[in-house]
């Protein structure tokens, strides 16, 4: 890569070179080229902040997102400015007086702090059973804290950690809860999946074989044995599923639990609305 401008920062002896066109690119690049001034290799570097190596190479290969968690760690430990690796903004290397802890002095490994979990693409994800298999080690994965996913699964029904998936969601229908291309993430147990929440938020197809799923409300009426798909966007209309002997399990693929910064279990509007 052609230096334009290039910058030193002195730190604990050591001379480091950034370009100012490191400003301007992307988290994983500037992690990538965090690693590289520090003169650590991978493996060095993961163990340093606790993480595994294949981690280090899914963040440095843009595969999974740095998130603010590993940001901090990294200002924690190695003084890198997290507002820089973030955002590309402020000095690259902090002051051991500046740095921020993270969580505690005797924190725990990161791994251990966060769980990665893939994203998924609907239903072309999901079997002829509704259930969603991991994607494989080609999806793109994002990373959340584990005691958020623990409070994820409790508060929509239970299951697992690998019941839990993240989900880019297309289109305007759900605005103003969820905006075109926000990442929401999904609990699939299929518990949840039997006995819905009127008005929880979920991924729904129409019928077992429908190769699209559409993140809407849902409202199951049991008298007519129809489900009742809503947009918080009323400028789409409702539509009616007829049940008739279809599991609910092969038609919820999961009920949307939280935003990346949002939690979504408690934005039901009242039953008058529909």
């Amino acid at each position: 890569m052609n230096l334009i401008y290039s910058r030193f920062d002195i730190m604990q002896g050591k001379i480091f070179r950034f370009s100012k066109y490191m400003t301007k690119t992307a988290p994983h690049l500037r992690f990538q080229s965090t690693r590289k001034s520090l003169g650590l290799t991978q493996k060095a570097f993961a163990d340093s902040i606790g993480i595994s190596l294949s981690a280090i190479s899914r963040y440095e290969s843009g595969e999974t997102e740095v998130s603010m968690v590993l940001a901090l760690a990294l200002e924690h430990v190695h003084m890198v400015n997290h507002q820089w690796l973030m955002g590309g903004s402020g000095p690259v290397w902090l002051s051991p007086e500046k740095a921020k802890g993270f969580v505690s002095p005797n924190h725990p490994l990161l791994e251990d702090y966060l769980l990665d979990r893939p994203l998924i693409q609907g239903a072309a994800s999901c079997g002829p059973g509704g259930e969603i298999g991991d994607p494989g080690p080609g999806a793109k994965r994002y990373a959340v804290r584990r005691d958020l996913a623990h409070q994820v699964l409790h508060q929509s029904g239970g299951g697992k950690e690998t019941d839990l998936f993240f989900l880019t969601c297309q289109g305007v229908s759900m605005q103003p809860t969820i905006f075109d291309r926000e990442i929401v993430l999904i609990n699939t147990y299929v518990d949840g999946r039997l006995e819905p929440r009127n008005n929880g938020i979920y991924l729904v197809r129409r019928t077992p074989d429908d190769v699209e799923a559409r993140v809407k409300r849902l409202r199951l009426d049991m008298n007519r044995h129809q489900l009742v798909l809503a947009s918080d966007n009323r400028q789409f209309a409702q539509v009616v599923v007829d049940l008739d002997d279809t599991p609910l399990h092969q038609l919820i693929l999961g009920q949307v639990a939280r935003l990346v910064d949002r939690d979504l279990l408690a934005t039901a509007p009242p039953a008058s609305d529909w």
